[in-house]
C-alpha cells in the first residue's frame, strides 16, 4: 500500500510518478525493471519512491491494484443474469476489456505483461496464489452455469473452470504469436495494446466461442 506521502501528492504529480512506472513494468519482468532509471527518467531522488512505498514490491503491487480497479470499472459493469447465454456475455467482457486497454493503455499494458512479472525468480512465489485467485473467479463462473443447468454437469466445476481460464490465455498468446499484435512496439508507440485490431481480436473471440460452446453447454 502507498504511504501518506504519496496519497497526498497532488494528483498531476501522483499520476506521472504512476505513469513512469507503470511503463517500466509493462515492458519489464520484475526483476529487470528499475527504479533508478525510472527516477533518472522522472527527475527526482531514488529516496523519494521509498517515502511513497516500502520498497519495490509494494510499488509493484501498488500498481497492479490500481490496474484491476480499472479494468473492474469496464468489465465489472457486465451482469452475467442479463445474459440469456454465457458466450455471449464471455463476448461482451472482450468487447468492454478492448474498451478498457483503448482508454487506459498503461493499465493494459502491465496486465497482458503479468504472467511475465511473476514469473521473475525474487516473486514467483505470488504467482500461484494469484493465479488460484483468478482461477477460483472462473470456477465460480463455471459453477453458476452448471447450477442453472447451462454447463454439463459431467465434468467438475474446477476442470470446466481451469479450461475458461486457459481460453482466455490462449487468446491472447495467439494473438500475440501471430503477431497481430505486439505489446513492446505498442508501448513504445504509447498505443494501447490491441490498438486498431478490435476486428482481429473479435474475431478469434468468436472462433474460440464455436469450439468450446459444444464442449461446454449441456446441450
Amino acid at each position: 500500500m502507498p504511504k501518506e506521502t504519496f496519497i497526498k501528492l497532488k494528483e498531476e504529480k501522483k499520476k506521472h510518478i504512476t505513469d513512469a512506472f507503470l511503463r517500466e513494468f509493462a515492458v519489464k519482468t520484475y526483476d529487470e525493471a528499475s527504479i533508478s532509471m525510472v527516477v533518472k527518467q522522472l527527475g527526482i531522488a531514488k529516496g523519494s519512491v521509498y517515502q511513497y512505498f516500502d520498497d519495490k514490491l509494494d510499488l509493484f503491487m501498488y500498481l497492479l491494484g490500481e490496474s484491476v480497479v480499472v479494468k473492474t470499472r469496464y468489465t465489472g459493469s457486465l451482469k452475467r443474469e442479463n445474459y440469456a447465454d454465457f458466450w455471449a456475455y464471455f463476448s461482451d467482457l472482450y468487447e468492454y476489456g478492448f474498451q478498457f486497454d483503448d482508454e487506459n493503455p498503461l493499465q493494459s499494458h502491465l496486465l497482458h505483461n503479468l504472467t511475465q512479472n511473476l514469473n521473475s525468480p525474487s516473486i514467483k512465489h505470488l504467482y500461484n496464489d494469484l493465479l488460484s485467485q483468478v482461477v477460483t473467479g472462473f470456477e465460480t463462473m463455471a459453477e453458476y452455469e452448471v447450477q442453472n443447468g447451462f454447463f454439463r454437469s459431467d465434468i467438475p466445476v474446477k476442470t470446466q473452470g481451469f479450461v475458461l481460464y486457459k481460453l482466455g490465455v490462449s487468446i491472447q498468446e495467439q494473438l500475440e504469436v501471430t503477431g497481430i499484435i505486439n505489446p513492446k512496439e505498442s508501448i513504445e508507440k504509447q498505443q494501447p495494446v490491441y490498438f486498431g485490431k478490435k476486428d482481429e481480436l473479435m474475431q478469434v473471440v468468436a472462433d474460440y466461442i464455436k469450439l468450446a460452446r459444444p464442449a461446454f453447454n449441456k446441450n
